[in-house]
C-alpha cells in the first residue's frame, strides 16, 4: 500500500475497516504449511527435496503462486527450507550462502572423495600382490559401485516421497548386508582363481569405503570422510615415496582402520532420533518397484563399460590407467551439472512463456553444461599427461584412454539427465551395444590388438554413447512437463 493511499484511508471517517484489520492480524498461511510440513521436511538436506515432498503432497505452482505468493514450488520450497533450518541445526540459524555455491562444492568434492583410495593402491599392491589387487578393483569395485548405486537410489526415492528415516534405514541395512556380499565374492573369486586370501579383506574393505562414500555424500558429509581419510592418504604417500615394509605395513593399517572409522560415522549418521513417525518404507516405495531392475542393469552396464577398459592394464601398464583418473576426479563436477541443469531449466519455465523459446534456452542449457563437463575433465587431463610425459611415462595409448576419458564423462552427464527422465531402456540399450562392441573386438582379435588400438576402440565406443544419448535427449528436452 503507498503513502498516498494509507493517508487517504486513514482520513476516510466513514470507512468500514474491520475487514482490512482481520487481514493484517491473520496468520500468515506459509506459517501454517511451515508447522504442517515441519515432521517430513526437516530430515530434508536441500530445498529440492523439500519441493519434492510438497509436490508429493499436491502442491502445485498455481497453489504457491495464489495461496502463499510465490511463483512456483520450488521458490516456495526455498523458503520452507530456510524456516526449518533450525530444526536441522539443532540451534539458531545460520547465514547461509546459496544454494547453487553451497551444493555445487558439495557435489565438486566428490570427484576428490571417490579418488582417496587410489592413494593406497601402491601399498595394497605389494600386500596382496598384483593379481589379487586387479581382480579386487575390478570385481569388488564394480560390486560395491552396483550396490552404493541400488542403495542411493532407493534411499533418494524415499525421501522426495517425506520419508527421511526410511531413507536412512535403507542406506543402513544396504552398506551392513554389502559386507557379507563382498565377502562372498571374494572367495568365490578366490576358490576360482587361486588368488589370495587377500583379496577378501580387499574386497570388503573396499565395498565399505563405497558404502561409507555413499552415506556420507547422501547427507551432504564429505568433510568427515576426507578428514577421517586423510591420515590413510598420507601413509600411502609416504609409502609411495620412501617404500619400505615398515612404511607399507603402516600404511595398510592406517588405512584399515580410517576405512572403518568412516564406516562407523555413515552408519551412525543413518539413525534417526527416537520419535520420528512416518509411514514404513513399503508405503514410500510403493509404484517404485517397478523400475528398480532397469536402474539396477543401468548400474551394472555403466560400471562393467569402464572397468573392462581399464582391467587389462591395471597390473602392467601404469601410464593407461593413470590416464583415466581424470574422468574420475571430474565425475564430481559431472555430478554438479547433472543437478544444475535440472534447477535451471525448471527456473526456466518461470522466465520463458513461449515454447520455441523455451526449447531453445534449454538446449543451450544442455550445451553450456555438457561444455563445462568436457572442459573440466579435459583440463585435469592435460595435466596428468604432462606429469606422465615429464615421468617418461607417456604413450599414444594412454593419450587416447585420456580422450576417451574425457568423452565418457560428457556421456554419463548426458546419463544423468536422461536417468532423471526414466530412459532406463534407452540408457541400457545404449551401454550394452558400445559394451558389446568393445568386448567383440577384443575377443575377435585378441593377439593383433595393440594397447594403441585396444584404446582406440574404446574411445570409439564412448564417442558412440555419446551420440546414442544426446539422440535420446532430442526427443525429450524441450517439453516442458519433464521438469515440472
Amino acid at each position: 500500500m503507498t503513502m498516498g493511499a494509507a493517508r487517504d484511508l486513514a482520513e476516510d471517517a466513514t470507512r468500514d475497516i474491520s475487514a482490512l484489520v482481520q487481514k493484517a492480524m491473520r496468520r500468515d498461511p506459509l506459517d501454517d504449511l511451515v508447522e504442517r510440513v515441519r515432521p517430513v521436511v526437516t530430515g530434508a538436506i536441500d530445498a529440492l527435496q523439500v519441493a519434492a515432498s510438497l509436490e508429493a503432497d499436491g502442491l502445485t505452482d498455481r497453489a504457491a503462486q495464489v495461496e502463499y505468493g510465490y511463483p512456483d514450488v520450488f521458490t516456495l520450497a526455498e523458503e520452507v527450507y530456510r524456516r526449518t533450518a533450525a530444526d536441522r541445526s539443532g540451534g539458531p540459524p545460520i547465514p547461509r550462502i546459496t544454494r547453487g555455491l553451497r551444493n555445487g562444492l558439495h557435489d565438486i568434492a566428490h570427484g576428490v572423495l571417490y579418488m582417496l583410495p587410489a592413494a593406497i593402491f601402491p601399498a595394497l599392491l605389494a600386500a596382496v600382490g598384483p593379481r589379487s589387487l586387479v581382480l579386487g578393483l575390478v570385481l569388488a569395485g564394480g560390486l560395491g559401485w552396483v550396490w552404493a548405486g541400488c542403495a542411493s537410489w532407493l534411499a533418494y526415492r524415499l525421501l522426495g516421497r517425506g520419508h527421511p528415516a526410511g531413507a536412512g534405514r535403507m542406506l543402513r541395512w544396504w552398506s551392513i548386508a554389502g559386507l557379507p556380499a563382498a565377502a562372498v565374492v571374494g572367495f568365490a573369486v578366490t576358490g576360482l582363481t587361486g588368488a589370495g586370501r587377500g583379496l577378501v579383506v580387499l574386497a570388503v574393505g573396499q565395498m565399505a569405503y563405497q558404502m561409507a562414500a555413499n552415506t556420507l555424500m547422501f547427507y551432504h558429509r564429505e568433510y568427515r570422510l576426507l578428514l577421517v581419510m586423510g591420515p590413510a592418504v598420507l601413509v600411502g604417500g609416504a609409502y609411495l615415496y620412501y617404500g619400505g615394509a615398515a612404511v607399507r605395513g603402516v600404511a595398510v593399517g592406517v588405512s584399515a582402520v580410517s576405512v572403518a572409522v568412516a564406516y562407523a560415522l555413515a552408519m551412525r549418521q543413518t539413525v534417526r532420533p527416537r520419535g520420528d513417525r512416518e509411514a514404513g518404507i513399503a508405503s514410500g516405495l510403493r509404484g517404485e518397484w517397478w523400475q528398480f531392475p532397469s536402474v539396477l542393469l543401468y548400474t551394472a552396464l555403466t560400471a562393467a563399460f569402464l572397468l573392462h577398459a581399464q582391467a587389462p592394464y591395471m597390473s602392467g601398464r601404469l601410464d593407461i590407467v593413470v590416464a583415466a583418473l581424470p574422468l574420475v576426479v571430474g565425475m564430481g563436477v559431472v555430478e554438479w551439472r547433472a543437478r544444475r541443469f535440472g534447477e535451471q531449466a525448471r527456473a526456466l519455465l518461470g522466465r520463458v512463456r513461449h515454447p520455441r523459446r523455451f526449447v531453445v534456452r534449454v538446449w543451450l542449457l544442455l550445451v553450456g553444461s555438457l561444455a563445462a563437463c568436457l572442459v573440466t575433465i579435459a583440463a585435469v587431463a592435460a595435466v596428468v599427461l604432462v606429469a606422465l610425459r615429464a615421468a617418461g611415462l607417456l604413450s599414444a595409448a594412454a593419450a587416447v584412454m585420456a580422450a576417451a576419458g574425457v568423452v565418457l564423462g560428457g556421456a554419463y552427464f548426458l546419463g544423468f539427465l536422461l536417468a532423471n527422465l526414466s530412459e532406463y531402456r534407452w540408457l541400457c540399450g545404449s551401454l550394452a551395444v558400445c559394451l558389446g562392441a568393445h568386448v567383440a573386438v577384443t575377443l575377435l582379435a585378441p593377439r593383433t590388438l595393440s594397447p594403441l588400438a585396444d584404446t582406440t576402440v574404446f574411445l570409439a565406443t564412448t564417442v558412440l554413447l555419446l551420440v546414442l544419448f544426446v539422440a535420446a535427449l532430442a526427443g525429450r528436452l524441450g517439453h516442458a512437463r519433464d521438469y515440472r
